[in-house]
């Protein structure tokens, strides 16, 4: 992982936690890619963050929208898939009180949004993704990708004892 992808989205909110409640700053971010982990890559990801100071730590309140290179699960071609969450966090401070270390800031100040973000896309990634919704997939014969060309195959053998259960789709 690139350590300039990660520290993208690592920033100071030490100072706000010294502010009064109720005080607010709002951080908007445009990045042309963000490598969140191993296991994600978020292309154009854009969108803003607001972190209220509240007397536990900080609210986080974000909308972001991002794309996904992923893999249709009927033609097995790679396509964009558009992503879009909005969530509402409790960041708790001092870190020690919190459930959840992924909802704790660190003693240092330093809020990593990348965990937090990484749930969240991760919860909006389709199970089964496909390329479109009329996406045709790929030939159980021959594997041509059906959205490209058709094919046109002899009938297929039957075998005998399955004879009768062809004959109720009939």
């Amino acid at each position: 992982m690139s350590q300039k992808s990660r520290t993208q989205l690592i920033f100071n909110v030490g100072f706000l936690l010294h502010q009064s409640r109720g005080f607010s700053r709002r951080y908007d971010f445009n990045f042309p890619s963000v490598q969140l982990a191993d296991d994600l890559t978020l292309l154009h990801l854009d969108g803003n963050l607001t972190l209220t100071r509240s007397g536990d730590g900080l609210l986080a309140q974000g909308s972001f929208s991002s794309e996904v290179n992923l893999e249709c699960t009927r033609c097995l071609e790679t396509f964009l898939q558009p992503l879009e969450i909005e969530f509402s966090e409790l960041l708790v401070f001092p870190a020690k009180e919190a459930e959840d270390p992924v909802l704790a800031i660190p003693e240092s100040g330093q809020l990593d949004l990348n965990p937090l973000l990484r749930e969240n896309f991760l919860l909006m990634i389709p199970l089964q993704p496909h390329c479109s919704e009329d996406c045709k997939g790929l030939c159980p014969i021959c594997g041509n990708n059906l959205n490209e060309n058709a094919c046109y195959h002899d009938s297929e053998d039957i075998d005998p004892r399955l004879e009768v259960l062809k004959n109720l789709l009939d």
